[in-house]
């Protein structure tokens, strides 16, 4: 679905580098650079990564599930020196595993005015991606039509189209109970035709949300590589969890990739701010190390 380009993130005045600078340390509340494994290095929640097994592809409902420290077995690899920045996580065809980390603290989840942002990068071919929707990223304490964030690679375009999804309480959007083949889920998606990706190229991928929870004029934005890509529709209906069970979680689908230096802040970061993260030398360990 396209949606105007307009950036809302854009602001009059530009801001000293070292503002700039601070302000993203500030915001700060999860970050994962895989240069020592696949433990968070900054997180003011758990740190761990865990395993969950779950049948393949995204519409699996993930609980109940049962969590193992560690990548699996046979264990995902992270792999030195593959990274925008040192280490990598890497999925492969032979690895169905999911892993996670917790929510609680690493993302800034609010009842009364939920807002944040994450960024990582990505290298991919998505032709080597298995033809299913596949989705490197969702965030959930349920599945990925109800209270989840998440963006996809689709199954049925050569190349693959990919999508940005923010759902709401299913009870508030779903009204005739069809999930992913009614038209609420698609008016609620941005989908990015011919995306950037290419294996051997790393892109900065950044989704930020406002609105959630204390208006009923929510939206989700996508950005590459610094560029703003546009938003989701409107999020009227409440974003719920429980975030003791809530996950952020990675390679639901059997994604087939890099995905390195993966980072949560407590606000819509702005598009200098953006721009400042996608440019750091050493990735977001700059911000704290």
């Amino acid at each position: 679905m396209t949606r105007q380009r307009t950036n809302p993130a854009d602001t009059p005045a530009s801001q000293p580098p070292a503002s700039l600078r601070a302000g993203l340390a500030q915001a700060l509340t999860f970050h994962a650079s895989f240069d020592h494994g696949a433990d968070a290095d900054f997180a003011i929640g758990d740190k761990q990564v865990y395993t969950v097994t779950t049948p393949a592809g995204p519409a699996a409902d993930p609980a109940p599930e049962t969590l193992t420290p560690g990548l699996g077995s046979p264990p995902l690899s992270v792999r030195p020196n593959a990274g925008k920045y040192g280490g990598a996580l890497a999925f492969t065809q032979e690895r169905s595993h999911v892993v996670v980390y917790k929510v609680e603290q690493n993302v800034a989840y609010s009842p009364t005015a939920f807002c944040g942002t994450v960024s990582f990068w990505m290298n991919l071919d998505p032709a080597e991606i298995p033809g299913q929707y596949c989705d490197p990223l969702q965030v959930t304490d349920k599945r990925f039509s109800d209270d989840c964030i998440w963006v996809d690679f689709t199954k049925n375009d050569a190349p693959s189209d990919f999508r940005l999804g923010v759902f709401g309480n299913r009870a508030g959007w779903d009204v005739k109970n069809r999930e992913a083949d009614s038209q609420e889920f698609y008016w609620r998606l941005l989908k990015v035709e011919e995306p950037p990706f290419a294996k051997g190229k790393w892109t900065h991928v950044v989704v930020t949300w406002d609105g959630l929870n204390n208006s009923q004029q929510g939206r989700a934005r996508l950005y590459f590589d610094g560029a703003y890509q546009g938003a989701t529709g409107v999020i009227r209906e409440p974003f719920t969890w429980d975030v003791s069970q809530a996950r952020i979680r990675l390679g639901t689908g059997r994604y087939v990739g890099l995905l390195d230096d993966l980072a949560f802040f407590n606000r819509p970061l702005t598009a200098a701010e953006i721009a400042m993260l996608g440019g750091l030398e050493r990735g977001v360990g700059e911000l704290y190390g």
